[in-house]
């Protein structure tokens, strides 16, 4: 099986992230760049392509938004407030993809005493 962020996702990865209160996954193992369709308010990106390129070796799914494997690209994130802005750029200074999401403030958990499971 190819681990990308759709994998993980459905391999429970996903409700860990939710019990814990993630809002944003950032990975970049794999080589090349996408934005994943949001789940349970959580956004997911991969960006993997400003090392070793893997050129044309997106494997899109159907939760896809935006997928970038031509090049290599950078990523600049700017937090304000609840909102994360974010701008990914090519090598030679195109913008891939470039948008705002709102991050909703989740609850966190309640820590856990290590002691007290014993």
């Amino acid at each position: 099986m190819k681990w990308t962020a759709s994998t993980a996702r459905g391999v429970g990865l996903a409700a860990v992230m939710l019990s814990m209160g993630v809002g944003l996954v950032l990975s970049g193992h794999e080589h090349v760049y996408e934005r994943i369709l949001p789940k349970d308010d959580t956004y997911y990106f991969v960006l993997g392509n400003s090392g070793q390129l893997r050129y044309h070796n997106v494997r899109s799914s159907s939760d896809t938004v935006v997928a970038f494997d031509t090049d290599r690209a950078f990523m600049l994130v700017e937090i304000v407030n609840s909102t994360l802005n974010f701008q990914v750029i090519s090598r030679d200074g195109r913008t891939v993809d470039a948008g705002s999401l709102e991050l909703l403030a989740k609850p966190m958990p309640e820590p856990k005493d290590p002691q007290a499971s014993n």
